[in-house]
């Protein structure tokens, strides 16, 4: 059948882009010389000209990328057609035709998607590319974007066709200027740039002045005379005396026949001048020794410390404002990657790498703030990005450019490995940039390390942020709520009395492996760590933590909790089969909702320690799955063993069933569509106790289905955790009076009844309702039991609610879980013992 189809496509296709009329054929190529001579080949995968039924079509696997270059000088109305056929898609996987116009942006013709894949279909794609016409460098790209040698992309039929120039100049003016909201007493600039894109000089004459508050600051269009794709700017500034919204034209005259006189449109509002957020209080004289303004704009960077990249402490409040949208270029070929005392990287598709980059940001007094928050997917085959809040400084080296600091992580697509950055550059408001110094040199990721660095070219393009305003008034209550920080050395200070060693402090975890540890008590965060491999991490308050298995307890536990609470009636004694339809088998009669949340089914292969959890099967069959489909399957496949809510086995797979019950209940209650993560946890919970926007969103499925793991996935910063343990553990569940929570499984979780669970692998640890909790009775010498609730995740993960009302968190990565050390100092500020 595909044989026959493709074939038919294309005669279809072929006469519907020679019907153009007196379009003169610029690049043609239907490879059917069998060959693809011409075009450059590169990226991970293969690529050979194959044919159906005497039809030859270049074929394209994995991350293989094929670029063609040509011109279509003298010609305008230029038009590009590309055709792409599929076979074996996957969920994020796509065939791609592109086409540049300045050797750096790409414009898409056509993206062939999974559920487009059926080996057969030929689907077609049109563009009039921006830039297009008249121009000696337009590249085209063919690419496909799979994650294995069995994703196919065919590339057929790629027509580019276009008129012929009568000889005249064509000018071209990149558009209106809009400089949004500026401060009564400052200034913005911004530049317009005119082009000629004809094929004759285009003579400038005279280019009009705009009236106050708008004024011309360069001009170097005036009486010039532009060849053929000749460029020249004119810089405007903006500085209104009075509030309100400004507008005006200015006029650049020509001989372009069409256009002789072409106005320019100027936009901007004064608003009444504001106090700098978080204003610096340096002066900009910075002893700079590393990544310097040359650095910026040279040509390569080493890996350096992190106090290259963070704010000096001379650093002065910023000359320029960043509101718009910063693009990389050159992510996939540039940059440098080291493995650090792992050996895994050749399991992972391009590790070595940054996702392709172009995000919005609205700057705030010091602080620039990404308008999407939270995990960001990317077409990247390994990694998607987390951005966060960075810094804005001026230094008097930086050539009147303003510095910024911004931090970002890499997180594995599908699992919760993290890996922090920074990435540093300068700028000035009309759009001129620096490239961008990035450096990835920290991780919470037991199986996985390494150091990625680099420097990219980089455009930005200033344009008002809808919704900035807004924006910048989130952000502002988003800092006011952290808990106030101290430096983990100053509880000494803080409990003379008490005598304690700070240094045994997280000491129980390698310090080479350790992110972050930390204390809080009577509303002061003690923190500790945000260490890296190269010096301290500037940003340590947005440092991003992954979950890994406290999300048993964050999302598990508490959307149970929250749902027993919510509605009426026992939902925690719901069969979990009437609600996961795929546990239809007679093993999980009898099994409820809390009975998942306890990892006591009763159905499991074996109930040593841990043994079906670190199985290969379970790798294999559930956390390298990524369709609710396949993670299900595997879920629901293991055998009744036992009594269900007799025997504790640690199966995060139990949890993912949980989430998948919890959100089919909550759609019945709330309507279809409805997501108990997004509709119920977010805004009922995480908003109203003050959680950061990261934690907002989650690992999901990669389908339609979009399922929460519940059982991992989340990602936390430091102050996050510490507000859901004392949510728990001191505010009972309460937010401003109102409970949230069901009291009586809250009271079981937090170890307040005589029920203090199931054991959970030694005789010093149990497990109930999602939590973990350990006897400190002997740690402590006390008389009688105490059991601590505690919430632990992979690596080295553990937040401990101790009942003296003290809250110890400590993430690493090198599979130390201990945390007695820590909690017998900690018992000498206030016993521990009841």
């Amino acid at each position: 059948m595909r044989s026959i189809v493709r074939p038919l496509m294309y005669c279809l296709v072929s006469a519907s882009l020679t019907s153009a009329a007196f379009a003169e054929t610029l690049f043609n190529e239907d490879f059917q010389d069998a060959n693809a001579n011409g075009w450059a080949f590169s990226g991970y995968g293969t690529a050979y000209v194959t044919v159906y039924a005497g039809n030859y079509s270049l074929r394209l696997t994995r991350q293989r990328t094929a670029d063609q270059s040509m011109s279509s000088a003298g010609y305008d109305n230029v038009q590009v057609a590309m055709q792409f056929a599929a076979s074996s898609l996957e969920y994020g996987e796509t065939c791609v035709g592109e086409v540049s116009t300045d050797g750096q942006t790409w414009q898409r013709v056509i993206t062939v998607y999974d559920g487009q894949d059926n080996g057969v279909t030929l689907y077609s794609g049109y563009l009039a590319p921006i830039g297009g016409d008249n121009n000696d460098n337009v590249q085209l790209r063919l690419r496909a974007s799979g994650n294995s040698t069995g994703d196919y992309c065919w590339a057929d039929n790629i027509l580019v066709t276009g008129d012929v120039m009568s000889a005249a100049p064509d000018i071209q003016i990149s558009g209106a200027l809009d400089f949004g909201d500026v401060a009564v007493g400052a200034s913005a600039q911004q530049s317009v740039t005119v082009s000629n894109l004809g094929n004759a000089d285009l003579h400038i004459g005279a280019v009009s002045a705009p009236a106050n508050p708008f004024s011309v600051s360069t001009d170097t269009c005036a009486y010039a005379t532009l060849a053929p794709q000749g460029q020249c700017q004119v810089t405007l500034a903006f500085a209104p005396t009075t509030t309100g919204s400004v507008s005006d034209l200015f006029t650049i005259n020509s001989d372009d026949p069409d256009m002789p006189a072409a106005d320019v449109q100027l936009l901007g509002n004064g608003i009444a001048a504001q106090a700098v957020y978080d204003p610096l209080t340096g002066n900009g004289n910075v002893n700079r020794t590393a990544l310097s303004y040359a650095s910026l704009n040279g040509g390569s960077v080493s890996l350096m410390d992190y106090s290259a990249y963070a704010l000096p402490a001379n650093g002065a409040n910023p000359q320029h404002n960043f509101e718009g949208n910063l693009t990389l270029f050159g992510e996939a070929t540039n940059g440098s990657f080291v493995e650090r005392g792992t050996s895994l990287a050749y399991a992972y598709t391009d590790p070595g790498h940054l996702p392709e980059f172009s995000f919005d940001f609205v700057q705030h007094g010091t602080h620039l703030i990404p308008v999407q928050r939270g995990l960001i997917a990317t077409s990247h085959p390994s990694w998607s990005y987390i951005l966060e809040p960075g810094r804005v400084w001026q230094e008097d080296g930086d050539n009147g450019y303003s510095r910024v600091s911004l931090p970002f992580s890499l997180q594995e697509n599908g699992a919760n490995c993290t890996h922090n950055g920074v990435m540093s550059f300068a700028f000035k408001d009309d759009g001129s940039i620096t490239k961008v110094a990035y450096q990835i040199a920290a991780e919470t990721c037991a199986y996985f390390k390494y150091d990625m660095w680099g420097l990219l070219s980089a455009s930005y393009a200033p344009a008002a942020v809808s919704g900035a305003v807004q924006l910048q008034a989130q952000y502002e209550t988003e800092v006011a709520n952290r808990m106030m920080v101290k430096p983990i050395s100053e509880l000494a200070v803080d409990y003379p009395a008490a005598g304690i060693n700070t240094a045994t402090l997280g000491s129980e975890q390698s310090a080479d492996h350790r992110t972050v540890f930390g204390v809080a008590i009577a509303g002061v965060h003690y923190a500790g760590g945000c260490d890296t491999r190269q010096g301290t991490y500037p940003h340590c308050d947005v440092l991003d933590i992954p979950s890994y298995s406290t999300a048993k307890s964050t999302v598990g536990a508490i959307g149970l909790m929250r749902l027993e609470q919510k509605y009426a009636g026992v939902q925690k004694d719901l069969p979990l089969s009437n609600w996961v339809g795929e546990c239809s088998g007679s093993q999980w009669t009898g099994v409820t909702f809390e009975h998942a949340l306890d990892m006591a089914t009763g159905n499991y292969d074996s109930s040593g320690f841990e043994v079906d959890e670190a199985s290969t099967t379970t790798s294999n069959d559930f956390f390298l799955k990524y369709t609710h489909a396949e993670k299900v399957a595997h879920s629901c496949a293991y055998p009744r063993k036992s009594a269900p809510g007799s025997l504790w086995v640690y199966h995060t797979s139990d949890t993912y069933l949980l989430g998948r019950a919890m959100n089919m209940f909550y759609q019945s209650q709330a309507g279809a569509g409805q997501d108990f993560y997004a509709d119920l946890l977010v805004p009922e919970i995480w908003q109203p106790l003050g959680l950061s926007p990261v934690t907002y969103t989650s690992l999901r499925t990669f389908d339609s289905q979009s399922q929460v793991l519940a059982g991992y996935g989340l990602t936390y910063h430091r102050d996050d955790v510490i507000k859901l343990a004392e949510f728990l553990a001191q505010a009972d569940g309460k937010i401003n009076g109102q409970s949230l929570l069901d009291t009586a499984m809250l009271d079981e979780s937090m170890q307040r009844t005589g029920d203090h669970g199931l054991s959970a692998g030694s005789v010093y640890d149990r497990y109930q309702n999602g939590f973990w909790a350990w006897n400190a009775k002997d740690a402590m010498n006390c008389s009688s039991d105490v059991w601590v609730p505690y919430m632990s995740g992979y690596g080295g993960l553990s937040v401990v609610m101790l009942p003296n009302d003290i809250t110890y968190y400590m993430f690493s990565d090198n599979n130390e879980y201990s945390f007695v050390d820590s909690a017998k100092e900690l018992n000498k500020i206030q016993s521990l013992c009841q």
